[in-house]
């Protein structure tokens, strides 16, 4: 039985191999505006998109949480299914899209909200770094199917390449120094060439960086360093442990809901926001369960400017890979993880009894927080595995020549016997 591997990376940070230099680096593509638009414009029906994505996110993090720190990206998530969704049919690609919140409208509709996201979200706060970049690096003995490339050459402006899959070395060092470019190095390494199957069939990878300053000016930041320092933090089982502590006070926007708090940060630009979202108790799990549960929309709705604010928010930097394939199954995307019956019949040009499903699902993202802003970013990777349909099992029995026997000599066409004889073992 023959196999291969189909890594769908959707990565989001890497830098290049020390020891090998890259001499054809990967191009890098991605919107890059110099007018600043005023918001990002969805229709009513995107609206929608948007909310039922939004709903993904917290049920996401609500499967994934284990008690540790954690940073995670549902729109690096997002951009990865989107892209394998291209490749699907039937029942495995309507269970990728339901989870993402797109219903009946199908991949087209998919493909032309992404495709909006990655043109105006750059473009909403110029202040403000946002890059998402995609790329497909294929091995060059399994061309894509034209209409797959255009759709992601078209609506996720990624840059098509194939090469020799021969040398593990020089594909993992030109996949960490496209990603390395694409998010600033901000994660050193993604992919050792041990990580690369032999039977890798190709990389689709997305990079999602973001890097922004905290409202305010030189004259009066959001914090100030000499105002971080050590102070007891309380752990979910009551234990405590010194932290650095950032402080302010300022009239920042907040709500105080049914059994927590939730308070809006701004970046440069006031577009883009972190929100601390702050349980009553120690244990974010009830926390989770409940967001949930409740719209995004809700909550934002809920916030309230009129009043100044105390604020004490650890300086923190998260790194985690986790790895998602139970987590979407029980999320609702099963069959794509099931050869017997997966569907992706639309992203290579056909190999007679070839076929793939999705293997595993890792995500690994930074994030670090200070006094000056934010950095954070991700990497989806989707691997998938193909193999060529098992041919029948033939037929057996057993013929054992162990005594006397009678052989013939004969011409098949016209039933010609030519000699003949006996064989006795004398």
């Amino acid at each position: 039985m023959k196999k291969a591997l189909l890594v769908l990376g959707l990565i989001a940070l890497v830098s290049c191999q020390k020891h090998i230099t890259v001499t054809d680096p990967i191009t890098v593509e991605s919107p890059n505006p110099t007018r600043q638009i005023t918001k990002v414009t969805l229709t009513d029906t995107e609206q929608g998109y948007m909310a039922a994505g939004n709903a993904m996110a917290f049920r996401f993090m609500d499967k994934v949480y284990d008690g540790s720190n954690l940073i995670v990206s549902p729109l690096s998530l997002q951009y990865a299914l989107a892209m394998t969704a291209n490749g699907a049919s039937g029942e495995t690609l309507q269970e990728i899209i339901d989870f993402l919140g797109y219903g009946e409208e199908g991949v087209d509709a998919l493909n032309a909200y992404s495709r909006k996201l990655l043109e105006q979200l750059p473009a909403v706060d110029l202040d403000v770094t946002l890059k998402l970049t995609d790329a497909i690096l294929v091995n060059d003995q399994f061309p894509l199917l034209p209409a797959f490339k255009e759709n992601v050459q078209s609506n996720y402006y990624a840059a098509v390449e194939s090469m020799p899959f021969t040398n593990p070395d020089y594909t993992a060092a030109r996949i960490n120094e496209w990603a390395s470019r694409s998010t600033n190095g901000f994660i050193d390494k993604v992919l050792d060439p041990s990580e690369l199957s032999p039977d890798a069939v190709a990389y689709l990878m997305n990079a999602l960086y973001f890097k922004a300053k905290w409202a305010g000016s030189d004259y009066s930041p959001m914090f100030r360093e000499h105002a971080t320092y050590q102070e007891d933090f309380t752990l979910t089982d009551g234990s405590k442990k010194k932290v650095d502590m950032m402080h302010n006070v300022k009239d920042h926007r907040y709500a105080i809901r049914d059994g927590y708090k939730v308070l809006a940060l701004p970046y440069a630009g006031h577009k883009y926001y972190m929100y601390i979202l702050l349980p009553d108790g120690n244990d974010v799990k009830p926390l989770l369960e409940k967001l949930a549960a409740t719209p995004w929309g809700e909550i934002t709705g809920s916030l309230l400017g009129d009043a100044e604010v105390t604020l004490k928010l650890p300086k923190f930097e998260i790194e985690n890979k986790i790895y998602l394939k139970e987590t979407l199954e029980a999320l609702g995307v099963k069959k794509a993880f099931k050869g017997s019956v997966a569907q992706f019949d639309h992203m290579f040009e056909p190999k007679p009894g070839w076929y793939y499903w999705i293997e595993k699902v890792i995500q690994k993202a930074r994030i670090k927080v200070s006094e000056w802003g934010t950095e954070a970013a991700a990497v989806t990777v989707v691997e998938m595995v193909g193999e060529s349909a098992m041919a029948p099992e033939p037929k057996r029995i057993d013929f054992f020549a162990d005594h006397p026997f009678v052989y013939v000599i004969g011409e098949a066409t016209s039933g010609a016997i030519l000699f003949e004889g006996v064989y006795t073992g004398k």
